[in-house]
């Protein structure tokens, strides 16, 4: 009889160990995803910036709002940007990696890298509610090409300076000079999609 009830003890130990295991895992997971700019994409972020205070942890944070402003909007799918869409994702991928490098500096020299990004956020967030009311709002196909268009222009305007200061960066640092990949503003695609049943119309 004892040995029954020490099987028993021993399987419901073993039940309440391989729970707490798929519960750490499930959390463990759940942190990681939590921590993305981009979702499925690894962000190069230590996983502490999820809950951190510190700046670059909080800028890197924004990020992922930003990117999540513009996938959940209902509009960008119905008018299809997706080509904006991956272009908001792409920018702020690139920001992230910069603030991961620049919280990697000593801290003399961390706050002057981190000038500059901070305000690559702020353009990208502004891009982004500008876009996002614009396409919720306008009620014509010529206000909504426009709205698109000054999107594609201050993104493109976002990479080249995020760029510049790489190969700035980069020339100070001794390294080899790579050419930028930022397209010419001409080279963005503007247009739109024709209308959709329900979608503004000129």
């Amino acid at each position: 009889m004892s040995l029954v009830i020490g099987a028993l003890l021993l399987g419901s130990v073993g039940v309440v160990i391989a729970f707490g295991v798929v519960l750490a895992l499930r959390s463990r997971q759940e942190f990681t995803e939590q921590n993305e700019v981009v979702p499925g994409r690894r962000s190069p972020a230590p996983a502490s910036w999820a809950g951190a205070h510190s700046r670059e942890a909080k800028l890197h944070r924004r990020l992922g709002e930003a990117v999540k402003a513009a996938r959940s909007n209902p509009r960008f799918v119905e008018l299809g940007l997706a080509a904006q869409t991956a272009a908001i994702e792409a920018e702020a991928l690139a920001i992230d990696e910069r603030l991961v490098a620049a919280a990697a500096l000593p801290a003399a020299h961390r706050n002057a890298a981190i000038d500059p990004l901070e305000q690559h956020v702020v353009d990208l967030e502004a891009t982004v509610v500008e876009l996002v009311t614009s396409v919720s709002v306008s009620d014509s196909r010529e206000q909504l090409e426009a709205a698109v268009s000054a999107a594609d222009i201050k993104l493109q305007a976002l990479a080249e300076a995020r760029a510049e200061i790489e190969l700035i960066d980069l020339r100070a640092s001794g390294g080899d000079v790579v050419e930028s990949t930022a397209r010419p503003v001409d080279d963005v695609d503007q247009t739109l999609p024709p209308p959709q049943p329900g979608t503004a119309t000129g």
